[in-house]
């Protein structure tokens, strides 16, 4: 998958969350793995989600979020120790999920993204995005040029 050119800064993201890297996160070459990148990305969707949906509209609606796709296109090293930031927005609101788009830098340059699609579901199956959270989501959405 190959990113549009607006993905590849971190300007276009409304979110960006910094996450430390760490020496365990190295591969063998001393790259940062590819399941720590992963984990990157998912530091940035909690952020997202903690931003979108407070813990008293997720208790009074019963929300559960769930992933039902990830994509991570790798598109450069990322090294320790210095800290990576991740990059997020949404692309689309449906009824019961939302695509959240992420960039990964690291010392100014983007070396990944990723999109991921979230499911509401009520614990059993999907479950309608209240309104409240679904205007959260929709001030978070990406402007595209």
């Amino acid at each position: 998958m190959k990113p549009e050119a607006h993905r590849l800064t971190l300007e276009t993201y409304p979110l960006t969350h910094t996450v430390p890297s760490r020496f365990q996160d190295l591969d063998p070459l001393g790259h940062i793995n590819n399941v720590a990148i992963g984990a990157f990305y998912e530091e940035g969707r909690g952020n997202l989600n903690r931003k979108a949906f407070s813990l008293d509209l997720r208790k009074a609606h019963g929300m559960r979020m769930v992933i039902a796709d990830v994509h991570i296109a790798y598109l450069d090293e990322a090294f320790y120790p210095s800290d990576l930031v991740v990059g997020s927005g949404i692309l689309r609101i449906g009824g019961s999920s939302y695509t959240i788009a992420q960039g990964l830098f690291q010392d100014g340059r983007c070396i990944g993204t990723s999109e991921a699609v979230l499911v509401n579901t009520d614990g059993q199956k999907p479950a309608p995005i209240p309104e409240e959270g679904r205007k959260s989501l929709t001030a978070l959405m990406i402007k595209t040029a």
